[in-house]
């Protein structure tokens, strides 16, 4: 019986709305950083999660178009590491080498596909968008019904914008995860790093 929940995510991605979803509508309790460590780490591979009771957790990935993404960790990265990350401009930004990556766009990739791989390899999964997961939060209730194999009750709905630092009333979720329009260098920029395999498998269309 699955009675708790692992998220992963890269920052920016629905980590916190998703999981607070998930864990009202069913019941589930959060596994935290003493199973399998970090929310928004590289997915751990298989040597690492077969260690840890998996069976009774599901696990649930969170994506985002790279796009807004982007754009969103340029405003906030959460990179203590070096603060002055902020003072960059986007194309500096885009450009710049974070935590173990090239830059954030080869790190969105790689973090995503791991994410895809390692959802295939655990009992319990699922994979959501946190676009879809904001356009149709039925449709994601329905999902998670069907992995969970419950017929459960209405739907809780999580309206609020909601991040580390706790719910916010005053955001425009909409306006964020809508693929913003950039300038033909940038948009070439991005491309020159961005996966075509892993926007195929996360099914995000290049702009």
């Amino acid at each position: 019986m699955i009675d708790s929940i692992k998220v992963f995510g890269e920052r920016h991605s629905g980590t916190n709305a998703i999981g607070y979803f998930a864990g009202k509508n069913f019941d589930l309790q959060f596994k935290h950083y003493n199973f399998l460590g970090w929310k928004h780490r590289l997915a751990p591979e298989q040597e690492e999660w077969s260690k840890f009771d998996v069976e009774s957790c599901l696990f649930i990935f969170c994506l985002r178009n790279p796009y807004s993404w982007l754009q969103a960790m340029h405003k906030e990265p959460y990179y203590e590491h070096y603060p002055k990350i902020k003072e960059l401009s986007f194309e500096d930004f885009l450009k710049f080498s974070i935590e173990d990556y090239e830059n954030s766009i080869a790190m969105w990739n790689k973090k995503n596909l791991s994410y895809q791989r390692m959802a295939k390899e655990v009992p319990n999964s699922i994979i959501i968008n946190v676009e879809e997961f904001h356009s149709s939060q039925e449709k994601i209730h329905a999902d998670l019904q069907q992995v969970l194999g419950v017929d459960n009750s209405p739907v809780i709905p999580m309206n609020e914008y909601v991040n580390g630092r706790g719910r916010h009333t005053d955001k425009d979720i909409q306006s964020a995860l809508a693929i913003p329009s950039f300038k033909k260098n940038i948009t070439e920029l991005i491309h020159a790093f961005l996966s075509d395999e892993v926007m195929e498998q996360c099914n995000y269309i290049k702009v």
